[in-house]
């Protein structure tokens, strides 16, 4: 063993390049391999806590508010949860979760003086949440906390931000609905992940009076919907209940939308109940709109993993090529120790021995740089990694397995070939490596680029599909547009909107309920023709301003007008609205109307479609209802629109006088603002983090295959020198002994690209068929991936072999 040891520092003194080329790539390896283990394991070990986690589903449905949407919703009316209690005897227990971020600010009193908090997150639950869910209590009774109205629970984090304390039982929070609430307990610290994170306050769900007396709706899709179901229950089973809970609970609510059930059927109409583990609503939840929480992505987990496996396959490979590579000098070295009674067990330990020893000094190396590098990687791609050798026991297995399984790879070939060979061959010097050996090195070098290709082309072609999204016309101004929001804090939005638009830099404001990018209100309406059927509509509130700020393009009729009285009844739509209802696009749209619940609304205009929830799905129908109209129920408009000009500077001067301006209105209320273009380039975060990603990896294939051809290069020329020189004494000059030796590479390099093309035109087309909008994948991703690596390549054979031609043919020849 210490013998063996002492050979390898031996070797690795002597081969001083070819050893710092394998321990290099080999840390490449690791150090990318350990990273993506990090992130795979950190994404995919949310909600496995919770005790009953396997039992626990969250019920989605079809997504109701989208005409013949492939997307599925999370949220459900509160009338799905009371369904199932009714029918459904294998669900244990039913919980929903409502967003009652409306409560905020949170306000209390503390040192004689007025607090109030708006950053947190409110949500209201059914009193049995801690059934369900296994969050500990610090403080207070999981059975109880939730049993009476006006009950609060504070997450560990809020209890201390709030009162600088956690025991705070029977204190008092007040929220801007007027009314006070009592904590009733404190949640221990939470270190697991969970997709419901965004868990500041927890209040009783019967607190909220509207939510008593809505059993039967199930159109009021703010509330996501829990089923723990009992120990033996199957699954399918409580699947095919849920199947037939639509025709038999929800006939109040489509009487809403204008509906018998059979009606519904007959219109063609899907209205369907789906089961998906908890586990899952997390990182497998991409044909699912989330309204609580974040969600992660399977298929960057895949792409990630499989970049691990490229770089560790690159690896391996340049080990094999340039231990295979240094035939001459080793097989004299085997054939001794074959003639003096080495077997095959003593070559075994050998070359295993050899690469393990390797793989663990790569090992150690790549384990030093993860540990400095994870802190920056999660500071900047937003993450929470953590890394500790002793503190994580199956990081200590991963990284057993893959020492050992990429040392049995790396060792594998260099052992069956050097143990093939006849030993009188080798002493004799007659041993060559034949074409044999040469393709396989080929073969490897052409694998090394084609993975190096691949991954080229997906980072560019993420990195253009994100350039597509940020610079698309949308169809309406995003660009120097800002939200004031909780603008209702003000007491009166019409005359802080004119006070606003008075500001320096300010070109004109509107009162409204929402821009594009931020709507969610939605409904049922239908024409006030006889046998209409409902359609599902998508909406926002808007003054008179609305329409000219966001630059909409009318393309018949016009915008509402403060000296048509009669418009506060009226409504703009969007071209997919009227082609849905059947109507033409063209001047008899004028005066026609649409209703449901609220009322009447005449049309008055219809303007161009426009992607008001981005680029990522199709374009729903939609309307814009006057500010004054009542579609929503009489609930307060929330924002001011307001347009700007100028450049950044500009804009943070404007900010304080914005700033300035809502203290005057409101005082001691937090001033929010949202900005159109940042949140639209936000909403994008998860594609650029992944380009990023997978930007970083690119580069480390680019570093492993250079570093691969490099070795074999210098290599294959200390072979050559003589054959250098030679051809040099005949009068050949530099640039053909260049061109001589650098076009076989070339060679292999065009192979490969050939090659990869054609997979990553299929892998990448797969990618972007996640999106409604994309680009086409043209020549240009292409010819730049070649250009990338040929250019590298040129340069190293280029360099390497105009080094080696230059030197004076006498001293190559000069034992000849």
């Amino acid at each position: 063993m210490i013998t063996s040891i002492k050979l390898f520092f031996r070797s690795l003194k002597r081969n001083k390049l070819f050893s710092f080329i394998n321990i290099l790539g080999l840390t490449v390896g690791f150090f990318s391999s350990i990273l993506i283990y990090l992130y795979v394991t950190n994404e995919m070990d949310y909600d496995n806590f919770h005790e009953n986690g396997d039992q626990v589903y969250r019920i989605n449905q079809t997504f109701i508010w989208g005409e013949d949407s492939p997307n599925l919703f999370s949220a459900t009316g509160p009338g799905v949860g009371y369904s199932i209690k009714q029918e459904i005897p294998e669900a244990k227990h039913v919980v929903r979760v409502f967003n009652a971020n409306d409560m905020l600010p949170i306000k209390f009193e503390s040192a004689g003086q007025e607090r109030f908090f708006n950053d947190e997150s409110v949500l209201a639950v059914d009193s049995n949440f801690l059934e369900v869910f296994t969050f500990p209590l610090l403080y207070g009774d999981k059975n109880t906390c939730f049993d009476n109205p006006n009950s609060a629970v504070l997450t560990y984090e809020t209890a201390e931000k709030f009162f600088g304390s956690h025991d705070v039982l029977g204190a008092t929070i007040d929220m801007d609905n007027g009314e006070s609430y009592k904590v009733t307990g404190v949640f221990q610290k939470i270190e697991e992940n969970f997709y419901l994170d965004e868990m500041d306050v927890l209040v009783s769900l019967n607190s909220i009076e509207r939510i008593k007396t809505s059993d039967w709706n199930w159109l009021w899709t703010m509330f996501e919907t829990y089923i723990l179901l009992e120990d033996q229950a199957n699954p399918q089973v409580v699947q095919s209940k849920l199947d037939n809970l639509l025709e038999k609970h929800a006939g109040q609510t489509l009487k809403a939308m204008g509906y018998t059930y059979e009606e519904y059927i007959a219109a063609g109409k899907e209205w369907n109940l789906y089961m998906q583990p908890l586990t899952d609503t997390y990182l497998k939840s991409d044909n699912v709109i989330s309204i609580h929480g974040d969600t992660g992505n399977i298929k960057i987990v895949v792409a990630l993993v499989g970049s691990a496996i490229f770089l560790l396959v690159l690896s391996c490979i340049n080990f094999i090529n340039l231990s295979t590579a240094q035939f001459t000098t080793r097989a004299q070295n085997v054939a001794v120790r074959k003639i003096l009674g080495g077997n095959s067990s003593m070559f075994v330990k050998r070359f295993f021995g050899e690469a393990l020893m390797y793989c663990m000094i790569a090992a150690l190396f790549s384990i030093m740089l993860v540990f400095y590098s994870v802190p920056l990687i999660n500071q900047s791609l937003g993450t929470t990694l953590s890394f500790s050798v002793s503190g994580q026991p199956q990081l200590i297995a991963f990284l057993f397995i893959l020492i050992v399984s990429v040392s049995a790879v790396a060792g594998f070939y260099p052992f069956v070939f050097f143990n093939a060979f006849k030993p009188i061959s080798a002493m004799k010097g007659e041993l060559k490596t034949g074409r044999k050996g040469v393709r396989v090195r080929n073969g490897m070098l052409i694998t090394q680029y084609v993975l190096s290709f691949l991954l080229i082309i997906g980072t560019i072609t993420i990195y253009e599909q994100l350039n597509y999204f940020l610079k698309a016309d949308l169809g309406f101004e995003k660009e120097n547009i800002l939200t004031i929001d909780n603008a209702e804090w003000t007491g009166s939005l019409n005359e802080f909107a004119d006070e606003v638009a008075k500001l320096e830099g300010v070109v004109g404001t509107s009162v409204c309920d929402a821009v594009p990018l931020l709507v969610f209100n939605g409904d049922q309406f239908k024409t006030d023709e006889p046998d209409a059927t409902s359609l599902p509509l998508n909406y926002t509130l808007g003054d008179e301003n609305y329409t000219d700020l966001l630059d909409f393009e009318f393309i018949v009729g016009r915008s509402f007008e403060q000296s048509f009285s009669s418009d506060t009844a009226s409504i703009i739509i969007n071209e997919t609205a009227a082609k849905t209802i059947g109507w033409a696009v063209d001047e008899s749209i004028l005066n026609k109307k649409v209703e449901n619940w609220s009322g009447k609304y005449k049309v008055v205009g219809v303007v161009r479609d426009f992607n008001y929830w981005g680029l990522n799905g199709p374009i729903e129908p939609f309307a814009i209802f006057h500010s004054k109209s009542n579609p929503n129920g009489g609930r307060p408009l929330t924002r001011v629109l307001v347009k700007t000009f100028g450049n950044d500077a500009d804009m943070k001067a404007l900010e304080k006088r914005l700033e300035a301006k809502w203290n005057e209105f409101v005082p001691n209320r937090p001033f929010e603002y949202t900005n159109l273009s940042e949140h639209y380039a936000s909403s994008y975060e998860t594609e650029e983090q992944f380009g990023s990603v997978l930007s970083f990896f690119a580069v480390l294939t680019i570093i492993i295959a250079s570093l691969g051809l490099f070795g074999i290069v210098v290599f294959t020329l200390e072979q050559k020198l003589k054959e250098i020189g030679v051809r040099k004494v005949l009068g050949a000059s530099v640039g053909s002994i260049v061109l001589l030796f650098s076009k076989s590479y070339i060679k292999l390099l065009l192979i490969a690209f050939f090659v990869a093309v054609p997979i990553g035109y299929y892998v990448m087309n797969i990618w972007l068929s996640d999106f409604e909008y994309r680009i086409n994948m043209g020549v240009n991703i292409f010819a730049f991936s070649l250009a990338i690596l040929l250019s590298i390549s040129l340069a190293i054979s280029i360099v390497q072999t105009a080094k080696a031609s230059l030197m004076n043919p006498a001293e190559v020849l000069k034992d000849e």
